[in-house]
């Protein structure tokens, strides 16, 4: 694959031809997303956005990948990989220890529901059509997994008979691996033939299946190759399972769940299939009847989240830069997002905004002598010029803040102590952020900026850095040098974010772009507060659980129409990725559900990066955003 120009392009597993290129290309930090008992058998749940990573995922433990990492596994860029997957115990020095089925569900299978038949019947030809695919898959993993030609070698399988003693329809046991493909490929016919008609189905099991047999088949280790059991373990990769009706996930569902197969099998399905009230109950489903669930964006928000994904895009990133056709005229790409604001090219803005703020609080000083000793303690500072602004800036909050105090207060200078104890990260974040508004600085560069933008998604991380490295590269393409200066940096990230947002509409309904507006206003009006409440800022709103309790019975009859439609709003947002819902939130002695916008959309609003700064309101306030839009309030100095 080298010589592709922008491989940050690549976007989709699809996209990547070669296994070879696949692992070099994959992160394999997205692993860490996984339960230690991931190929245990219990059925595994894996859910995100449009771009989250799952089929990208799936594809890792196919036979043909996990055979080219065992041959790479001494470089550099696999040991990695290597040694996670060996945890994972999917592959060991003496070879695969599990054999991947990958199966989409994207062709055919819905097509299911257009027979109109009963909704049993419809089951077991769904289950039928699952059978012949899955077996086909798994005569396919095995010859690959053990380094044989598909279908030349066919003839070295033989497939025995489940010991359950249950029979398979129409198929006599043993057999050999071409007699099992063509029994597979005539049931898949017989099915394929009746959906195009849209006439009953004829011959080969008219009835359809009533249990799964291929996992029976897989279960009892049944397919032998040249006489001899393999050694590993079945895995069956389900993608695109999204596309099937909600009857047809039900009941693949329930199938799995009643087999307890001891064969594992993964779903892949993106959010938006989910109804309503799975979405509001953040997309969960109860591990002890369904196995485990996994929303990979939520998952990578959670705890040390955060920063493995940053680190785990880095290193994504990193890979696909030295893929570049011209990569060695531009580096790597977090160099090429390098600089600050105390570069030249901001020098003479940063003077004169200093000399502006400067001004502002030696005014204070002379209008409120309670504030002298903080001012004359600011002025001495030491730093960068950038630093000194920031510091001035600062200072502006904290009186701010100081003067907004409800309680009475006598006019006694207060001690540079007290100043220090009050400055913080937060507060020096959120002066940097009015700096950048007030001035025109940029606050959206660098490569950490970027992977929060990407907001857990991986898509959306690589259609950004795409258009990031896209202008390193023409800088090269004519000698100059490849590094972006901050402020084009921002230039770049506003246009995609802004432009990613425009077919919103489209992709989740005019009412969630509707919201959206309305509540990033809100969250501006929010943060640019002098004093700066909720430093560095708000990015999300929150719903008190008991409203949450109301959207979650919205389906009900005797809910409102405007319940209703707040209900699928929310949901659509949420399965886009538009809000990220963080459950039971403890705020103000009441218990509430969190709900952080996109980064995208914080470039939009110019809100910052940061997480915790959120607003918790009413639903009838919220219910009135959705059909009026958010109105705004006159900024009141509280005395």
């Amino acid at each position: 694959m080298r010589g592709v120009r922008n491989p940050f392009r690549l976007t989709t597993a699809e996209s990547i031809e070669t296994d070879a290129d696949f692992l070099r290309l994959f992160g394999p930090g997205v692993l860490d997303l996984l339960p230690v008992a991931a190929t245990s058998g219990q059925p595994l749940f894996i859910r995100s956005a449009p771009g989250g990573g799952k089929t990208t995922l799936l594809r890792a433990f196919t036979p043909s990948i996990l055979l080219n990492l065992l041959a790479l596994r001494g470089s550099d860029p696999h040991r990695e990989l290597y040694s996670k997957l060996k945890e994972l115990d999917v592959v060991d020095d003496s070879g695969l220890k599990v054999l991947g089925v990958l199966l989409s569900c994207r062709r055919t299978f819905p097509s299911l529901e257009d027979l109109g038949l009963p909704s049993a019947r419809a089951d077991r030809l769904l289950r039928a059509l699952l059978d012949a695919r899955i077996l086909l898959g798994a005569l396919r993993a095995v010859l690959v997994g053990h380094q044989l030609r598909y279908p030349d070698d066919l003839h070295r399988l033989t497939i025995d008979p489940p010991q359950d003693e249950l029979a398979v329809p129409r198929q006599r046991l043993p057999c050999d691996g071409n007699e099992a493909r063509d029994w597979a490929e005539k049931l898949e016919l017989s099915v394929c033939d009746a959906i195009d008609s849209l006439g009953p189905i004829d011959g080969i099991d008219a009835n359809g299946h009533d249990v799964l047999h291929s996992l029976r088949i897989l279960d009892a280790r049944a397919i032998r190759v040249d006489d001899q059991v393999p050694g590993q373990r079945w895995l069956v990769l389900l993608d695109d399972v999204h596309k099937l009706t909600s009857a047809q996930r039900q009941g693949l569902r329930e199938t799995l769940v009643e087999g307890r197969h001891a064969t594992s099998v993964w779903v892949a399905e993106r959010l938006e299939a989910l109804s309503t009230n799975e979405m509001l109950a953040t997309g969960a489903l109860d591990g002890r009847d369904y196995g485990a669930v996994i929303n990979l964006e939520a998952t990578w928000s959670k705890g040390k989240g955060k920063k493995n994904f940053i680190r785990t895009m880095g290193a994504i990133a990193e890979r696909r830069a030295e893929m570049a056709a011209d990569a060695s005229d531009v580096g790597t790409f977090a160099a090429t997002l390098g600089g600050g604001l105390d570069s030249l090219e901001n020098a003479e803005r940063v003077r004169k905004a200093i000399e502006i703020v400067r001004a502002r609080v030696d005014a204070l000083g002379r209008a409120q002598p309670r504030y002298r000793e903080w001012i004359r303690s600011r002025a001495a500072q030491e730093g960068s010029p950038w630093e000194i602004l920031v510091g001035l800036r600062t200072l502006e909050i904290l009186i701010e803040r100081d003067r907004r105090k409800r309680q009475m207060s006598f006019d006694f200078e207060l001690p540079a102590e007290d100043l220090e104890q009050r400055d913080g990260s937060a507060v020096r974040n959120a002066a940097e952020l009015f700096l950048a508004d007030e001035f025109g600085f940029p606050y959206y560069f660098g490569f950490e900026c970027v992977a929060q933008l990407g907001f857990q998604n991986v898509e959306q991380f690589l259609r950004l850095g795409g258009d990031l490295f896209e202008e390193s590269l023409g800088a090269a393409l004519i000698r100059r040098s490849p590094v972006i200066a901050p402020s084009r940096q921002q230039q770049i990230l506003i246009r995609a974010c802004e432009a990613r947002l425009k077919d919103l509409p489209a992709r989740a309904g005019r009412d969630v772009a509707r919201f959206l507006d309305a509540v990033g206003k809100f969250c501006r009006q929010e943060t640019y507060r002098p004093n700066a409440p909720y430093a560095p800022g708000v990015t999300g709103i929150a719903i008190s659980m008991e409203d949450r309790r109301r959207l979650l019975g919205s389906d009900s009859s005797a809910a409102s129409d405007a319940h209703r439609r707040f209900a699928d709003m929310l949901a659509s947002a949420l399965s886009q990725n538009i809000f990220r819902a963080e459950l039971d939130r403890s705020v103000k002695g009441g218990r509430f559900m969190v709900l952080y916008l996109n980064r995208m959309v914080c470039v939009k609003y110019r809100l910052p990066m940061g997480y915790g700064g959120f607003k918790e309101k009413p639903l009838k306030e919220f219910l009135a955003w959705l059909e009026r839009g958010f109105t705004k309030k006159r900024e009141q100095l509280s005395l």
